[in-house]
């Protein structure tokens, strides 16, 4: 992965990243290279590439993470990105949510949805419909196939989300192209912490 950037944000995969391109477009903020690591199993090795790639320390300014806590509580996923940054002795955020600056340079931690819970972006894009005729229509749905089989639904939040895509015109098939396509309210409340994060962060 080469650095092009002094903003460097690393997200878990392909529609994280298309999500926080049309994020940071939406709050005015430009000349961020948002990095893919390919899922939340990842950010060890590809972080490990980057700081080990010729220059980059030098020529990063600010960084960013932003994974989810999927089935545990935020901390724990906040622990393990900063175990990772101080195998390589970078600093390392007290709090999540809130970059370190150190030297000129801020590093910093965003853990989806809300940085208390267990869930993942999808449970906060949800959050900014709740209030939607629409998802309590999708909840009933949701409900109605548990009813028939318990475990057909591994994933409630990815089903929700999906189910309430396939209602939107042009019907996107996912959670980042339809944040490209204005899908999400992003003056929503909910997006509030996720929105003062990147500022604090890059600018």
């Amino acid at each position: 992965m080469k650095i092009e950037q002094e903003n460097i944000l690393a997200v878990e995969g392909k529609d994280e990243l298309n999500f926080f391109e049309a994020m940071l477009k939406f709050v005015g903020i430009g000349s961020v290279q948002i990095i893919d690591v390919g899922g939340k199993d990842n950010f060890k090795n590809r972080l490990s590439g980057l700081i080990q790639s010729e220059g980059a320390l030098e020529k990063i300014k600010n960084m960013g993470f932003v994974r989810d806590a999927e089935k545990l509580e935020a901390d724990s996923s906040f622990q393990s990105i900063c175990g990772i940054l101080k195998k390589y002795e970078l600093p390392c955020p007290n709090e999540i949510c809130k970059p370190f600056e150190n030297d000129g340079k801020k590093i910093g931690i965003f853990i989806m949805p809300d940085n208390r819970n267990c869930g993942m972006l999808e449970d906060l894009c949800i959050e900014s419909i709740k209030d939607t005729p629409i998802l309590k229509c999708i909840e009933s749905f949701i409900s109605c196939c548990e009813n028939q089989d318990k475990d057909i639904m591994t994933n409630t939040a990815k089903a929700t989300m999906l189910a309430y895509l396939s209602t939107r015109p042009g019907i996107p098939n996912s959670l980042g192209l339809a944040a490209r396509q204005n899908v999400w309210d992003f003056s929503k409340p909910c997006f509030d912490d996720i929105k003062q994060f990147l500022k604090d962060l890059f600018r």
